[in-house]
């Protein structure tokens, strides 16, 4: 077994053409083997050879300080070692360096996206995998299946030195964050922020301006973080997935996302500094 330090490098890579033997992140159920400190395992192959553990598949992710790097399925019915334990993504969020977050997120995507598609949609024959791109394919209309990235917006709305937060009802206790949601077809990315923000707390919002983004296999969103400045109207929650809603200003700020954990943390975290610049 092996260690991912913060400075290890990963590249992703859809075929691999290295000669050198791999390492292997494992899962099952949207799960990774971790210790009992939830640390991750990465698996060279000659330690995989000596584990009694069954695999449904094997993906390969890309480069991993030069090593080809794996994503393995376990088998519903196979034994994982006593000192190890199956651990999910979401209660690692915080716990793991960056690199480690974007081989963990790429494995769960690729992983779902080959189970979900084993057979053509349009037939119901058997698919296969392309040699050379990440695509199944069907011998009945040559369609290519890539793996589905789903884009949704996040944004954090501001009026000077307040900042509108809203409380989903699945959010635990009083915890609060910014507003998101996935762009419909035919939308940009600036008017799916403008219709959601008005959907969900009926407010208006101006001057879009883009931060950054970030990758959220839950399952597949792409994630793009979005700045705006409040326009105009009263804040009322939509009571389907917002109930709760409010201005806060930001030296009150309710229970909300760390910059390490989320996107949402780090537009929040950014505009702190700003203010207090």
């Amino acid at each position: 077994m092996i260690p991912v330090h913060k400075n290890s490098v990963f590249i992703p890579e859809n075929v691999n053409t290295s000669s050198e033997s791999g390492v292997s992140i494992i899962l099952r159920n949207q799960e990774f083997l971790t210790t009992k400190a939830s640390e991750i395992l990465l698996f060279e192959d000659d330690d995989l050879k000596w584990t009694e553990m069954e695999f449904v598949h094997r993906q390969f992710l890309g480069y991993l300080d030069k090593k080809p790097c794996y994503a393995n399925v376990l088998n519903d019915s196979s034994m994982i070692p006593q000192e190890m334990m199956l651990s999910s993504l979401r209660n690692l969020l915080g716990r793991i360096p960056d690199n480690l977050f974007v081989i963990c997120s790429r494995s769960l995507q690729i992983c779902d996206w080959y189970t979900a598609n084993q057979f053509c949609g349009y037939c119901g024959k058997k698919t296969t995998m392309h040699e050379k791109e990440r695509a199944m394919i069907c011998d009945c209309n040559n369609v290519m299946i890539y793996p589905r990235i789903s884009p949704c917006i996040i944004v954090l709305v501001t009026r000077g030195e307040e900042l509108l937060l809203a409380h989903n009802k699945n959010f635990p206790g009083e915890f609060y964050s910014t507003l998101a949601g996935f762009i419909e077809p035919g939308e940009t990315a600036e008017s799916a922020i403008e219709r959601e923000v008005f959907e969900e707390v009926s407010v208006s919002v101006q001057n879009i301006q883009y931060y950054g983004s970030q990758s959220w296999p839950f399952p597949s969103q792409l994630m793009l973080g979005y700045h705006a400045e409040y326009s105009k109207g009263d804040v009322k929650p939509d009571g389907k997935e917002i109930d709760k809603a409010d201005w806060f200003h930001f030296e009150e700020l309710p229970q909300v996302p760390t910059g390490n954990i989320s996107i949402s943390g780090q537009l929040i975290e950014s505009y702190l500094d700003k203010l207090k610049s």
